[in-house]
C-alpha cells in the first residue's frame, strides 16, 4: 500500500507568518483589485506570472528537461511563432508578474484552516494589495509561460490529491449516498 502523503504548508523562516486572517485578506484584496484594473491588466499580470514561474522552474532539473522537450518539438516552435507574431512576448513583458504559486498555496491553505468560519465573521478584513510593484526585466517568452502553466497545474493536481486523500474512498468502492465522512483533522502548519 502506498504511503499516505500529507500536505505541509509552512512559512519561510525569514518572512512573517500567515494566519487565516491574512490569507483571507490576501484573497479579498486580489478580488477587490479586479474592480479597479482592466481585464487586460489582470490577464497580462497573470500571464506574466506564469512566465516568471516558468523561468524559475526552468532552473530545476525537471523543469529544464521539460523546457528542452518543448523547445525542440512542434508545439514549442508553433507557440513561439504565435506568441511573437501576436505581440504577446512584448505585451506580457510590460506587466508586473502575479505570484501565481504563492497565491495558489495561500488559497489552498485557506481550505485546510480550521477557523475559516470564525474569520469570515470578522469581515470586512483590511486588505493590502498583493503582487509585484513593477514588471520584470526579462522577456515573457512563450516557453516560459507554457512551463509556468505546467508547473502551476502540477501543483494543483498534487494539492487536490493531498487534500482529498484523508477522506477519499478507495478506488472501486461503492458509495451509498449517505453523508460524507468528516473532514481531516489536525493543525495547519504555519
Amino acid at each position: 500500500m502506498p504511503r499516505a502523503r500529507r500536505a505541509r504548508l509552512v512559512d519561510a523562516p525569514d518572512e512573517a507568518g500567515r494566519t487565516t486572517t491574512t490569507l483571507l485578506g490576501s484573497l479579498a484584496a486580489r478580488l477587490a483589485v479586479l474592480h479597479v484594473v482592466s481585464g487586460a491588466d489582470a490577464i497580462g499580470s497573470i500571464l506574466a506570472g506564469y512566465a516568471e514561474l516558468g523561468r524559475e522552474v526552468a532552473r530545476t532539473a525537471d523543469g529544464a528537461r521539460v523546457r528542452r522537450a518543448l523547445e525542440t518539438g512542434r508545439p514549442g516552435q508553433n507557440g513561439n511563432a504565435i506568441w511573437k507574431t501576436l505581440g504577446l512576448e512584448t505585451w506580457v513583458s510590460t506587466f508586473p508578474p502575479s505570484n501565481m504559486l504563492d497565491q495558489l498555496r495561500n488559497d489552498l491553505a485557506l481550505l485546510l484552516a480550521d477557523d475559516v468560519d470564525a474569520t469570515l465573521e470578522l469581515l470586512p478584513i483590511p486588505n493590502e494589495l498583493t503582487g509585484s510593484a513593477a514588471a520584470t526585466e526579462e522577456r515573457a517568452l512563450f516557453l516560459d509561460f507554457l512551463l509556468g502553466l505546467w508547473a502551476f497545474s502540477t501543483e494543483i493536481v498534487r494539492a487536490v490529491e493531498l487534500i482529498a486523500a484523508p477522506t477519499l474512498a478507495p478506488s472501486g468502492a461503492v458509495v451509498d449516498g449517505s453523508t460524507p465522512p468528516p473532514g481531516p483533522e489536525g493543525e495547519l502548519l504555519r
